[in-house]
């Protein structure tokens, strides 16, 4: 069981995990309202909110162990066996379901051995013909995994510049970055086929993971304690201005935008979120949520809607049973892999690090 003072971060994952089916849930449907396809739409920036609480509990541990022997190898083993196992089942799932379900094969396209062997090396993140996954939405996996690459390094520079000149420095290069990145995107324009990898590619995602990392200073210097009073009128304001750039050609600062406002919402959560209720218990089940999530809002859903047409007069009725039944299957189904695979191979982990470590040197958790 979580320490109290991280419910707030299940919480997190839970939104965003209920954003991602949200915004999946609407594919099959082609005559939603306009209010409910917005904000469906928007539902795809709960990968962002993923990442910014990704971001701060990386940071958060990495403080806790601080004098771990081997942390940077432990690290890996840790992140490899937190992640890959469930994703290695979802491709195999996904694999099988595109070979025997005719009906799917159009949905997941075909998948060259090239593609399958680098989700398998988690480098698909890399490559522009594999970046979106085996797995619906793994694009998120192999973005994720190169942070991790990357993380221990820039966690010790981000703490050195910290220390010495204040969290504000860190502004810097994430403002630094996200131009650049929002340059290239203008650059490439959406008829360029490297428009999408790059939008998804840990470079543009970056200036995200640093706002997590940012906020991880802010809360442990207790610079940014919860004001409600000014931290939901931001949320709102900044989900604002996300939703208007879901039409333009400027959507391309979405992410950025969108995670400025899940910063604001983190303070919402945890100025509420004092108890384990239903939104923290899909956190916990978030990332099996997020790996199967697919079948049930996309391919069971299409199915339905196939045999079973509804008039467009009903679609927004059929959209939100659809959508509570769909997570509810969903967090069925993550409930088992969860304790099955999730909790099983993170224990591994675990034992790995404990096994060639100082015992007295590696703290539990």
């Amino acid at each position: 069981m979580r320490p109290n003072k991280l419910l707030y971060v299940d919480a997190m994952r839970g939104w965003a995990i209920l954003m991602v089916i949200a915004s999946h849930q609407a594919l099959p449907f082609k005559n939603l309202s306009a209010p409910i396809k917005l904000l469906a739409s928007y539902g795809q920036t709960g990968v962002f909110l993923f990442f910014v609480a990704s971001a701060f509990t990386l940071c958060n541990s990495a403080l806790g162990r601080e004098n771990e022997h081997y942390r940077t190898r432990n690290f890996f083993i840790r992140r490899f066996f937190r992640i890959a196992p469930l994703y290695y089942l979802g491709v195999a799932f996904y694999l099988g379901l595109s070979a025997f379900v005719p009906n799917t094969a159009g949905m997941l396209g075909h998948q060259p051995a090239v593609n399958v062997a680098a989700n398998i090396a988690l480098v698909h993140g890399f490559l522009p013909g594999a970046f979106a996954g085996v797995v619906p939405g793994g694009w998120s996996i192999g973005t994720e995994w190169a942070f991790y690459l990357m993380f221990p390094l820039l966690f010790a520079g981000c703490w050195k510049l910290h220390s010495l000149f204040g969290w504000k420095i860190l502004l810097v290069p994430t403002v630094i970055v996200a131009v650049i990145s929002a340059l290239i995107l203008a650059e490439l324009g959406m008829a360029n086929t490297l428009f999408w990898f790059w939008y998804d590619f840990v470079f543009n995602q970056l200036p995200i993971f640093m706002l997590g990392i940012i906020l991880f200073f802010l809360v442990r210097d207790n610079l940014f304690q919860p004001v409600l009073g000014r931290d939901i009128p931001m949320f709102v304001i900044f989900t604002a201005i996300g939703l208007w750039l879901l039409d333009r050609h400027l959507f391309v600062m979405l992410p950025l935008i969108s995670a400025v406002s899940f910063v604001f919402l983190f303070n919402i959560l945890r100025a509420t979120s004092r108890s384990f209720g239903l939104i923290e218990r899909i956190g916990r089940a978030s990332y099996s949520m997020y790996i199967f999530h697919f079948v049930f809002a996309v391919f069971a859903t299409a199915a339905i809607l196939k045999d079973f047409p509804v008039g467009a007069a009903w679609e927004n009725s059929a959209f939100g049973a659809a959508l509570v039944i769909s997570t509810a299957a969903t967090y069925m189904v993550a409930r088992v892999s969860e304790r099955f695979i999730e909790h099983r191979f993170i224990e591994f982990g675990r034992i790995l690090t404990r096994s060639h470590s100082p015992a007295e040197a590696v703290p539990r958790g």
